[in-house]
């Protein structure tokens, strides 16, 4: 029961909790979620436009659903990235290498369509991860947890 009562038991204030900005940390971590939110939005656009401009209508819902599906992963790693930065963006970077690569897989010529687009994005996600795990170790240390 003991045990039970100091797990519920949120963190002590102390007085150095406003002497940490945090929101540099925030705005990188912002800007991450937004090119989550402009990858998810592309992507369901990219959709859309070959559905319509694919003859095969089989092969048109295929190619809706499975970059509906992308655009979908996107979108809840975005939310998902207000609770668990650091997770969130990791898993978005990595989703992010499979999909790219998985294109050019299918076809080579992908790999230059975009591909400011794609160094943007990589870089983006990479300043994403160390802002997330900067911000987690100051957020950390504020309460008193270790990193």
């Amino acid at each position: 029961m003991q045990q039970e009562i100091e797990q519920q038991t949120p963190p002590e204030k102390s007085i150095f909790n406003n002497l940490v900005d945090l929101a540099p940390y925030e705005k990188t971590l912002k800007n991450a979620r937004i090119w989550l939110f402009v990858i998810a939005g592309i992507q369901f656009c990219i959709g859309i436009f070959e559905y319509f401009t694919v003859d095969d209508n089989m092969v048109a819902a295929i190619a809706f659903g499975i970059d509906a599906f992308v655009a979908l992963g996107f979108l809840t790693l975005a939310f998902w990235s207000k609770k668990k930065p650091l997770m969130a963006f990791s898993i978005a970077l990595a989703f992010y290498a499979i999909v790219i690569i998985g294109y050019i897989i299918i076809d080579p010529s992908n790999f230059f369509k975009g591909i400011i687009i794609k160094v943007l994005v990589v870089v983006a996600l990479v300043k994403a991860i160390n802002g997330a795990k900067q911000y987690e170790e100051v957020k950390a240390s504020i309460e008193g947890n270790q990193p």
